[in-house]
């Protein structure tokens, strides 16, 4: 997640070193996550496996 880059100026911003250890997470943190999830994920498992990932990831962010 940390080199995924910001967006805009209040849209996404930079992560924190280690994001399962994020504390006290308001809704946007949540967000961002979401939305910087689908280009992490992005071709990481098999065929019928990603499109079922990214398909949930785009419903959830």
């Amino acid at each position: 997640y940390r080199m995924v880059p910001t967006f805009g100026g209040n849209t996404i911003r930079k992560f924190t070193s280690n994001t399962l250890e994020m504390k006290r997470m308001a809704a946007h943190h949540f967000e961002d996550v979401l939305q910087c999830a689908i280009p992490v994920f992005d071709e990481l498992l098999p065929k019928p496996h990603n499109k079922n990932v990214m398909a949930l990831l785009f419903t959830c962010a």
